[in-house]
C-alpha cells in the first residue's frame, strides 16, 4: 500500500491499484513495457513523416494494449478488460 493519498497518485497508478486487486498470492499481475521502433505510433500532427517513436505495452490476463503515452496505454488496457476509466 502506498504512503501517498490515493488522489496524489498518478492517474495510471490509480487505475492499476483500483482494478488489479491485491490478494494472498505471489506473482506478476500486470506487465508494462516501454519500447521503441520505426513508425510505431502516429498520434500527433507532426508525425506525418517517417520517424522513430516509443510507447508502452500493457499486458495481463490475456489482454494487450499499446499506446504512445503511459496513461493512454493503461486506460486502454482496462477498457479492453471491461472496466470503466
Amino acid at each position: 500500500m502506498s504512503d501517498k493519498d490515493f488522489n496524489k497518485l498518478d492517474c495510471a497508478d490509480q487505475l492499476i491499484r483500483l482494478y488489479v486487486p491485491i490478494g494472498m498470492d505471489d506473482g506478476v499481475k500486470l506487465t508494462i513495457e516501454y519500447f521503441s521502433g520505426f513508425e510505431l505510433f502516429n498520434t500527433r500532427p507532426y508525425h506525418n513523416y517517417e520517424t522513430w517513436s516509443a510507447g508502452y505495452r500493457v499486458t495481463g490476463n490475456g489482454i494487450v494494449a499499446e499506446a504512445e503515452d503511459l496513461d493512454d496505454a493503461v486506460k486502454l488496457y482496462f477498457q479492453k478488460a471491461g472496466k470503466r476509466t
